[in-house]
C-alpha cells in the first residue's frame, strides 16, 4: 500500500455535472466539486456556505406571484418594488413602506400573470415599464411614500405658444412700385432650458411684399412658461424653414431668406394603440429606446437625442432626430430585449444583432446607422444582464447561458456556454429570473422555472464560471420564484420571492440574502426565513408568526440552539440570551470528485483504484462547527465526524471562529472513489480555503 496525500487549493470549477466524472484532463476537473449545496465560489478559489435569508414581509396576496423589481436613485436611496396583481408595494432598507399604519401602494393595471413580463429602464428618479399588451407608462418618485404612475404621452416635454400667432406688417410694402401682394405664413416654437424645442404653433399670416424697400413683418406670440428661447420658421412653396430666433415674444422678418434644411419637427407617437405597445425599452446613446410591438416584432423606435419621450422628425431628418428601423432577414424573430455595449444589442428569438453609427466615431443617427448579425443562437424573453463589459443572456432553447463580449482579434461579439460543465442542473429548466450581486464575491443569482436556484460565481477576467446549487426548508421544498439585487450598505442584497408551505398553508414570502460581513460569531446570521433579536436577554422571542409550526434553530449568543417550534408565534429558549438569529436550519455541503493524483511522478492515475482516506487537513477561514466523512448523511450518522475544536476557551462564553489548519480522522471506508464530503448543519460560517486527504491505496 502507498500513502500519499492529495490537494485540492481551489474550488473554482463548482459544482460539475455527473457525465464529466471521468473527465480528469479538463482544467476544471482539479478545481470541481461533485455536489456543491448552499455554498458559494469565492473569486479567488474558497468556498463558502452562504447567509441566511432573512424574512423581510409577505406578499400582498400569496395565493397570486408577484415581481421583485429594483429602483436605485443613488447609492442611499434604493428600494425593491413588489408588483403584484393591480399593485405595487414599496420596500427600503428592508422594510415594507407604510402610509399611516397600512402598507402604501400604487394602483396598476398589470395583472399577477403580466408583471413577469415588464420590462424596465431607469433615470433618476423615473422607472420606464414596457409590457406588450399596456401602453408605456412611467413610475415617479416624490417621496417614499408618494409614487405616481401615468402614461408617457411622447410628445416635447415644453408646449408651443398657445393659440394662433399674430403676424403684422409694420413695413407695409403696398402701393409702392412692383408690388406683388405675397401671403407670409410663420409658425414658432419654444425652447427648454434643456434645449428641447416643442413642436409648432399653430400658423399666422400677413399678406405684404418684403422683397421692396422697408418691408417688415413681425411675428408676436404668447409667452410658453420655462421656455428660454423661441424659433420662428417661415413657409417656402410648403416647407418651413428656419429665419431666426429670439428670447422675447416677438420677431421682425426683414425678408430672411428661410433655411430649408432646420424645419420645425412634426409630432409622433408610434405607440399609441394596442398592437403599437413596445415590448422591451433600454437607453443608448441619450436616446430612449423601444422595440418589438405585436404588429412589428422587428422595429426599433430611438428618441431625439436627450430628448427621451420625443420621436418628433424633420424634413430634412436632423442628427438628433428619432430614429426608426427594422432587422431584415427572412425569419420575422421578435426583438426580446435591448442593451448598450459598444452599440445597441438587440436579442432576438432567432439572433444578436449590434446597430452602431458605422465606426466608432459615429453616433447612431437617421443618417449613420449600420446593423451587423454577431450570431443565430437565439435570446430567451428574460432580460440579459451585464457583468463588467460582458453581457450574459439565456438562450431560447435548453435553458443555456452564455456570455457575449466583444473580441477585437474576430472583430466581433463572441462567447462561450456557461452552462456546459453543469447541464444536469438546467436539464429540463429554464431561467425565470436572474439578477447580478457584483460586490462583494461577483455572484449571479438564478431562479430556474421549477423553482430552483443556482448561483454562478463569474469573473470572465480571472477565467472563474463556478455554478452552485441552493435548497431551503425542511426538505429543500421550497420554490424560488423571482430575485432582483440592490445596493444596501455597501454591497449588492439579493432579494427573493420564496414560496414555502407554512402550517399546511403556501405562503410567498420576500427574503434577502443577509450579509456574510461579521466580525464575532454572535453576529453570524445563517438561517433562513430568519430573524434577529437584539436587546436585553430574554428566553421569549417572539414575532415569528411567519414560521408558525416549523421547526426552527437559532443562534443565541453565538450557541446553537436546536429543536424549537414556533407556537403562536414565539419560541421559548433554554438560556436568556440577548443577540438570536432564528428561522429554518440550513445544511451547506461540498462533495469532492473522485481522487484523481496522476500529478505524482510515475505513479499514473488511481481513478478506479481501491482507496481510502486515513486523515484529512482542512484549511479554514473564519469557520466553526464542521463534518467530514466518506458518505452522504445527517449530523448524527456514523459516517461522519465531526471537528471538535474547542480548546482553550472559556466554558460559559460562545466557541469563536478559527482559521487555520484543522485535522480530522475520518471513518475509514475502502472505495474506489476517495472522495469526501464537508457538512455544516449548524447557524454557523463555513469557509474551505484548501483539502488535503491523506489517501491510503490498496494494491
Amino acid at each position: 500500500m502507498a500513502d500519499l496525500r492529495a490537494y485540492q487549493p481551489s474550488f473554482t470549477g463548482g459544482e460539475l455535472s455527473p457525465a464529466l466524472g471521468a473527465r480528469n484532463d479538463l482544467a476544471k476537473y482539479t478545481s470541481g466539486l461533485r455536489t456543491a449545496l448552499n455554498v458559494f465560489v469565492h473569486p479567488h478559489g474558497g468556498v463558502s456556505n452562504r447567509a441566511g435569508f432573512e424574512f423581510v414581509h409577505e406578499i400582498r396576496d400569496s395565493a397570486k406571484p408577484a415581481r421583485l423589481i429594483k429602483f436605485q436613485f443613488n447609492t442611499e436611496q434604493t428600494y425593491v418594488l413588489e408588483f403584484g396583481h393591480t399593485y405595487i408595494r414599496i420596500f427600503r432598507d428592508g422594510g415594507l413602506i407604510l402610509s399611516g399604519a397600512t402598507p402604501y401602494e400604487v394602483v396598476t393595471t398589470y395583472t399577477s400573470a403580466e408583471v413577469k413580463d415588464l420590462v424596465f429602464v431607469q433615470e433618476a428618479d423615473v422607472l420606464y415599464l414596457c409590457h406588450v399588451d399596456h401602453p408605456v407608462r412611467k413610475l415617479g418618485r416624490l417621496a417614499d411614500d408618494n409614487w405616481t404612475l401615468t402614461p408617457v404621452e411622447f410628445k416635447p416635454l415644453i408646449n408651443a405658444p398657445a393659440g394662433a400667432i399674430t403676424v403684422t406688417a409694420p413695413g407695409n410694402t403696398a402701393g409702392k412700385t412692383g408690388y406683388v401682394a405675397t401671403t407670409y405664413r410663420y409658425v414658432v416654437s419654444a425652447v427648454a432650458d434643456s434645449g428641447e424645442e416643442s413642436l409648432p404653433s399653430a400658423s399666422g399670416s400677413v399678406v405684404n411684399d418684403l422683397s421692396l424697400q422697408g418691408g417688415i413683418n413681425r411675428v408676436a406670440w404668447t409667452a410658453v412658461p420655462k421656455a428660454v428661447r423661441y424659433i420662428v420658421y417661415r413657409n417656402d412653396n410648403g416647407v418651413y424653414g428656419y429665419i431666426g430666433g429670439t428670447t422675447g415674444v416677438s420677431f421682425d422678418d426683414e425678408n430672411i431668406t428661410p433655411d430649408l434644411s432646420d424645419t420645425p419637427q412634426s409630432g409622433r407617437n408610434p405607440f399609441n394603440e394596442a398592437g403599437s405597445y413596445p415590448r422591451c425599452v433600454t437607453f443608448i446613446e441619450q436616446r430612449l429606446a423601444f422595440a418589438s410591438t405585436k404588429n412589428d416584432p422587428q422595429a426599433v423606435w430611438l428618441s431625439q437625442s436627450a430628448n427621451y419621450e420625443n420621436f418628433g422628425v424633420s424634413s430634412p431628418a436632423k442628427a438628433s432626430d428619432a430614429v426608426t428601423f427594422r432587422i431584415r432577414v427572412r425569419q420575422v424573430n421578435e426583438i426580446r430585449s435591448m442593451i448598450s455595449v459598444r452599440g445597441l444589442l438587440l436579442l432576438t428569438s432567432g439572433s444578436e444583432w449590434i446597430v452602431t453609427g458605422g465606426s466608432a466615431a459615429d453616433a447612431i443617427s437617421p443618417s449613420a446607422l449600420k446593423l451587423d448579425n454577431q450570431g443565430y443562437r437565439g435570446a430567451a424573453r428574460v432580460q440579459p444582464i451585464v457583468v463588467g463589459n460582458t453581457v450574459l443572456f439565456a438562450q431560447r432553447l435548453g435553458g443555456v447561458i452564455r456570455d457575449f463580449s466583444y473580441d477585437y482579434t474576430q472583430d466581433s461579439y463572441v462567447g462561450k456556454d456557461l452552462t456546459i460543465l453543469a447541464r444536469h442542473l438546467f436539464k429540463d429548466r429554464e431561467i425565470a429570473a436572474w439578477d447580478y450581486a457584483q460586490a462583494p464575491d461577483s455572484i449571479v443569482w438564478v431562479v430556474l422555472d421549477d423553482g430552483a436556484l443556482v448561483s454562478l460565481t463569474y469573473m470572465k477576467e480571472q477565467d472563474v464560471w463556478a455554478w452552485t446549487r441552493h435548497e431551503s426548508g425542511a426538505h429543500g421544498d421550497a420554490h424560488f420564484e423571482d430575485v432582483t439585487v440592490i445596493e444596501e450598505n455597501g454591497e449588492d442584497v439579493p432579494y427573493f420571492i420564496v414560496r414555502r408551505t407554512i402550517n399546511g398553508q403556501t405562503k410567498r414570502y420576500i427574503e434577502r440574502l443577509h450579509s456574510r460581513s461579521f466580525s464575532s460569531v454572535e453576529d453570524a446570521f445563517f438561517v433562513d426565513c430568519g430573524l434577529t433579536y437584539s436587546g436585553a436577554p430574554t428566553q421569549t422571542i417572539s414575532g415569528l408568526s411567519h414560521l408558525e409550526g416549523q421547526q426552527v434553530v437559532a443562534l443565541a449568543d453565538g450557541n446553537v440552539v436546536r429543536n424549537l417550534t414556533v407556537t403562536g408565534g414565539t419560541v421559548r429558549l433554554q438560556n436568556a440570551a440577548a443577540k438570536v438569529h432564528i428561522g429554518l436550519p440550513m445544511t451547506a455541503a461540498i462533495e469532492t470528485l473522485d481522487l484523481d493524483l496522476g500529478q505524482v511522478q510515475g505513479l499514473g492515475t488511481v481513478q478506479g483504484r481501491a482507496k481510502t482516506v486515513s486523515e484529512v487537513t482542512m484549511r479554514v477561514e473564519n469557520t466553526r462547527g464542521i463534518f467530514t466523512g466518506p458518505e452522504d448523511g445527517d449530523r448524527n450518522s456514523d459516517k461522519l465526524v465531526e471537528y471538535k475544536q474547542r480548546r482553550d476557551e472559556a466554558w460559559n462564553e460562545a466557541i469563536q471562529l478559527y482559521t487555520g489548519d484543522v485535522r480530522i480522522t475520518p471513518y475509514w471506508d475502502w472505495n474506489n472513489s476517495g472522495s469526501l464530503w464537508v457538512k455544516q448543519f449548524d447557524p454557523l460560517p463555513m469557509t474551505i480555503l484548501a483539502l488535503m486527504p491523506d489517501v491510503t491505496l490498496g494494491r
